[in-house]
């Protein structure tokens, strides 16, 4: 267990990545994963008011996560015992609108359809998440995107009266710009409302190219990280740690929608010190990834997220893997 940031709340140190139950992972599944994590000592679930609305042909709207956890939460009767995080912003005003007459994303006009952080929205779509997870409060409400369009003041002030009202314990936030998540602190903290105690970002071993366009996405680079280091009241959570598994593949990282932007010489040079590490220590470059991240200096809290029972297993035996200084600092120096 580790603390969240300075809040005193203890968490699991990971987090279990909960995106595509419901969907793309059925119930059986998804269960199974759910009842191993907490028979593993997990309590931190992850997901979002519009997981996974992408997947199919258009019969997911986004709901689906959320249900799910809320069935299953109920069946275990185990609520209490969990530290439970979803997400508002992001959601899509019409999901059926951006697919074409095969029922493909049209991708190019997603960002005009997010709800965005307008205090109407966040009042609204807490009501649903609530209603979806059976649960009377969340845990972690995270402003999942960074609605330019809405003053911070006022995303702000709506979620602060969440918390005062019960309904949300903590509030995050996700794919905020280093510069953006201090003034929205400053602003809470000169108002005495309750503070962003938490940022879920993209964050992996590989680093992107200067100046890498990830759209309303955000990968922490080394001003956040160092952000996280002079401020360790606000922890790093970490999504997207193995970049959808591209570092035991090759073929599968040329074909990753986003390699373009980490296909440079950085990325060969840590990919070849990681290579041989792993193979020295007996375990997968992707396990060695996330043992990287669990003793990770500032401290960095992944979401680790599965698509079967023998992936949760193979993920999971990456907290029994031990790195010393010498290889943190191997593995931290690698670069073209």
């Amino acid at each position: 267990m580790v603390e969240l940031g300075k809040t005193g709340e203890q968490v699991s140190q990971v987090s279990l990545g909960c995106m595509l139950m419901g969907s793309t992972i059925d119930a059986a599944t998804s269960y199974a994963m759910l009842d191993c994590f907490v028979e593993d000592g997990g309590t931190f679930l992850d997901t979002a008011n519009c997981y996974a609305w992408w997947v199919g042909k258009g019969e997911f709207v986004g709901d689906e996560s959320e249900m799910l956890l809320g069935a299953w939460m109920q069946a275990r009767g185990n609520r209490d015992d969990l530290f439970l995080a979803t997400k508002t912003g992001a959601r899509l005003t019409n999901p059926a609108g951006i697919r074409n007459a095969q029922g493909e994303v049209e991708w190019e006009r997603v960002s005009g359809e997010y709800q965005g952080l307008a205090p109407d929205t966040i009042r609204r779509s807490v009501e649903d998440s609530l209603r979806r997870l059976r649960t009377d409060r969340i845990d972690l409400y995270y402003a999942h995107i960074d609605d330019r369009d809405t003053a911070l003041d006022d995303t702000l002030d709506a979620l602060n009266r969440l918390v005062e009202q019960g309904k949300v314990r903590f509030i995050g936030c996700s794919n905020y710009r280093t510069w953006r998540i201090e003034r929205a602190r400053a602003i809470s903290a000169a108002h005495g409302w309750a503070h962003y105690v938490a940022a879920q970002q993209e964050y992996s071993y590989l680093r992107p190219k200067p100046g890498a366009d990830f759209g309303v996405g955000a990968h922490v680079d080394g001003e956040m990280l160092d952000y996280f280091r002079a401020n360790d009241e606000i922890a790093l959570v970490a999504y997207s740690p193995l970049l959808k598994g591209i570092y035991d593949d090759a073929e599968k990282r040329a074909r990753y929608y986003n390699w373009s932007l980490y296909d440079s010489d950085d990325s060969r040079a840590r990919l070849e010190v990681l290579g041989k590490m792993a193979g020295a220590l007996g375990v997968s470059n992707s396990q060695l990834v996330l043992a990287w991240l669990l003793h990770h200096q500032p401290q960095v809290i992944p979401i680790f997220g599965m698509s079967s029972k023998a992936q949760y297993e193979h993920n999971m035996a990456a907290l029994n893997i031990t790195l010393d200084d010498a290889q943190m600092a191997e593995l931290n120096a690698a670069s073209a």
